[in-house]
């Protein structure tokens, strides 16, 4: 059965499709491929069945677009196969990322005759972003609407690449609508990098709080979990998407956090 999923579109709710339905799906025009396990299922699974469940998304994604040999695809994968690119990640010791490469491989050799794009997320705004124990904006913005002062526990400097889900998803449907290039193509889901006390010193603004609080170790490196910006706001330009400011970014995340 299709799902309605309001993306914040000006075209109105999407329809998200089971993945068990993919098999009796005979005609596409385009397939946004959005399935994963995502590493904070890693414990409650265990890793065998992590792995197993994983690849059974992807074989079956696979599968569909085989029968669709020229539909374009795009998907979403994640920054964590950029940073091991060039040391492979080990498939047991960081299983997330490396079922990302996996996947990234397979799209890459299903390309020849169809638009291929992979989108790497690093972080992300907007209204699907809830959880304040695995994402820090989340968890700012909590602190926030309770009108408490953000404070930031890491030793040391952390510096985050975000996209807005909502405009992602809307550059997906105008690539679809309007595929250009043939091939395959990795590109940075990035909108703005900046420091997490950048982001809480914003968040503290748009509520009325005090400084936040940290205090990093200067010994220690920075976290930096990032790319450039450059390339995926060349193509919000070539589609006429207009990238939203931060703030309003932030806003949009806070209204939907219950």
């Amino acid at each position: 059965m299709a799902k309605p999923i309001d993306i914040g579109s000006p075209h109105g709710p999407v329809k998200a499709v089971a993945l068990e339905s993919l098999d009796s799906i005979d005609e596409a025009q385009g397939l946004i491929h959005l399935a994963f396990l995502t590493r904070d299922r890693l414990e409650a699974l265990g890793i065998d069945q992590y792995i197993r469940e994983n690849r059974a998304i992807t074989a079956r994604v696979a599968n569909f677009i085989r029968r669709h040999p020229r539909i374009p695809i795009l998907t979403t994968s994640s920054g964590a196969a950029a940073v091991s690119e060039d040391d492979k990640p080990d498939l047991f010791g960081n299983p997330y990322a490396a079922l990302k490469q996996e996947e990234e491989e397979l799209w890459r050799s299903s390309c020849q005759q169809r638009l291929a794009v992979v989108f790497r997320v690093y972080a992300a705004a907007g209204r699907f972003i809830k959880d304040p124990k695995l994402f820090a904006l989340s968890d700012f913005l909590a602190r926030a609407l309770a009108q408490q002062r953000i404070e930031i526990h890491s030793k040391r400097p952390v510096v985050r690449s975000y996209v807005h889900v909502g405009t992602m998803m809307r550059l997906f449907w105008a690539m679809l609508k309007q595929p250009d290039v043939l091939g395959f193509r990795r590109i940075d889901a990035v909108m703005q990098t900046l420091s997490l006390v950048d982001l809480a010193q914003a968040i503290s603004n748009l509520w009325n709080l005090p400084e936040p609080f940290f205090r990093f170790d200067p010994s220690l490196p920075p976290d930096a979990y990032r790319a450039d910006e450059g390339p995926f706001l060349n193509l919000l330009m070539q589609y006429g998407i207009e990238a939203p400011e931060l703030t309003e970014q932030l806003v949009e995340t806070s209204l939907h956090m219950t």
